[in-house]
């Protein structure tokens, strides 16, 4: 019987990396997070999504020294801390200072585990208010935020004036930000009544 495709973000330990099918939950589960950690180490977004590939395809072909009694998301942050330390050797760029390095770990391991315990995140809501947005406000928040696209390359795109652009963001991120704060105050509202 296949698997659904749906994934459950309060119990991700359910999966088995060693199981292809599991090992394609796990790497939707934690890609986003992954990605928000390799760009506090290399600052650059582009540079943060290789990181994160190359270290999806190491964990791919390593996965069977993968000690199931470790968290997966613990254990890829640290193939994409060496994938990022051969990234500084090779391009010969700057090196964060251990201490500062644990930092980001504590605190992404922090964001993560908290995002875990939260049965609605921010992220989610986000999606859901993405979903909501008319095609045109969507495509210009997805190009740009999602995809790293500058304003002239997403005109070019959308064949779309750049002040267009720069005016659908706009839109968005107030229809988004208006969804948002109707999302928490209804939280909000209904833990008051608890």
């Amino acid at each position: 019987m296949p698997r659904t495709s749906i994934i459950d973000p309060t119990d991700p330990r359910e999966l088995d990396p060693k199981n292809a099918e599991d090992f394609t939950e796990l790497v939707k589960l934690h890609h986003r997070d992954l990605l928000v950690y390799a760009r506090a180490l290399s600052r650059d977004a582009t540079t943060a999504a290789d990181l994160v590939q190359d270290a999806f395809v190491v964990a791919f072909d390593k996965v069977n020294t993968f000690d199931v009694t470790r968290d997966f998301a613990t254990w890829m942050r640290g193939i994409i801390r060496n994938k990022w330390r051969e990234w500084l050797r090779k391009n010969e760029k700057y090196e964060l200072t251990d201490d500062l390095l644990a930092q980001i770990d504590a605190d992404i391991a922090s964001w993560q585990n908290q995002r875990v315990s939260e049965s609605n995140s921010l992220f989610d809501s986000l999606d859901q208010g993405l979903k909501r947005l008319p095609d045109t406000l969507r495509d210009a928040v997805i190009a740009f935020y999602y995809e790293g696209r500058n304003g002239d390359e997403i005109a070019e795109r959308l064949n779309i004036e750049p002040a267009a652009v720069r005016k659908r963001l706009q839109r968005a991120r107030t229809i988004l930000k208006q969804f948002l704060d109707q999302r928490i105050d209804s939280t909000t509202s209904s833990e008051q009544e608890s």
